[in-house]
């Protein structure tokens, strides 16, 4: 389904809903307008709210990436409470058409637009030379994001998944006290360690570990205050070998030989930590495969939103990619 232009472009998590308008086939998004997903009962009234701004132009239809399960029938965010029925936003917003997909299609499209030579788009880390095959999009923000993006013949599929929710347990050498990370529920998942939230409860069962207080309740705090609070600094280490274990994992799941793209709203925060030897070692710690992870490229997301741009090229490009979703025409 070809989408009219304007098109409102969205890319909605569970911290933050994110808006901007593509006015023309081939030309780019207009000025981001960003709000807290928790301001507003539902997508409905937070777009209003945007397309009540003067300077926005009216859009015709709607792209909209969000952080849940795309399917049939309803689709809600993963960690808020807003829910998505494609044909109640077109209809309430006088739209002609209305697309929804997982928040990692654009951040997967994304990474086929983004420069590696330049830095304010994508840091290197590692020592991986470029290669080819398939990339692998993954990340914590509120939860734990991930897609693949596979070449097929001359088109790319992204597949999304839920990989924030599969389990996560011990390794050898691992020094963290593994039985206070265990939620209420009893299922210890990537997502339960990996995401903001995840931070707070690392940083929180290591201090209890050590029979000492913490002040540390959000993840901004932990990530500010890395240089000079001691706990911070190792529940953000400890967090980056984490993230290198799993994002090794996937990249074995998808052979991610074209490399591997972090994003989210934590990695451009602690580059400097996703430098050091011991992500890389986690990334790479796969034996008998140990050489084939090493020569993976890896780069952190670095552009601001970079899934609007993910939209933009997807709607560019919509000859060029495959990828699951749901489309309303009214």
């Amino acid at each position: 389904m070809t989408l009219p232009h304007p098109v409102l472009l969205a890319d909605i998590g569970g911290t933050y809903a994110r808006f901007s308008v593509l006015p023309e086939p081939g030309g780019h998004p207009g000025t981001i307008w960003k709000g807290p997903t928790n301001g507003f009962p539902g997508p409905v009234d937070a777009i209003r709210a945007f397309l009540d701004r003067k300077d926005v132009v009216r859009p015709r239809s709607a792209f909209l990436a969000v952080a849940g399960r795309v399917a049939r029938g309803i689709t809600r965010l993963t960690n808020a409470p807003w829910q998505f029925d494609p044909g109640e936003i077109g209809v309430s917003l006088g739209l002609k058409a209305v697309r929804l997909v997982n928040d990692y299609v654009p951040l997967a499209a994304a990474a086929t637009v983004l420069d590696a030579e330049d830095p304010a788009d994508l840091a290197r880390i590692g020592t991986g030379v470029d290669g080819t095959g398939p990339r692998l999009v993954l990340g914590p923000g509120t939860g734990l994001g991930a897609a693949a993006l596979i070449p097929a013949g001359d088109r790319l599929l992204i597949q999304t998944t839920e990989a924030g929710h599969v389990g996560l347990g011990p390794c050898e050498r691992d020094d963290l006290p593994w039985q206070g990370l265990i939620p209420a529920e009893g299922r210890l998942t990537v997502e339960t360690v990996l995401s903001g939230p995840g931070l707070v409860r690392l940083a929180r069962a290591i201090a209890a570990s050590r029979g000492v207080a913490t002040g540390l309740r959000s993840p901004p705090e932990i990530l500010d205050g890395v240089k000079a609070d001691p706990l911070a600094r190792e529940a953000v280490h400890q967090f980056a070998r984490l993230l290198g274990r799993f994002a090794g994992d996937l990249a074995l799941v998808f052979s991610a030989t074209g490399g591997v793209y972090l994003a989210g709203g934590i990695a451009p925060r602690i580059v400097d930590v996703l430098h050091d030897m011991a992500f890389h070692e986690a990334f790479e710690n796969k034996p008998p495969f140990r050489d084939a992870l090493r020569a993976i490229p890896r780069f952190v997301l670095m552009r601001p939103e970079p899934a609007i741009d993910g939209l933009a090229a997807l709607l560019a490009h919509d000859d060029r990619f495959l990828f699951p979703g749901q489309d309303w025409r009214a």
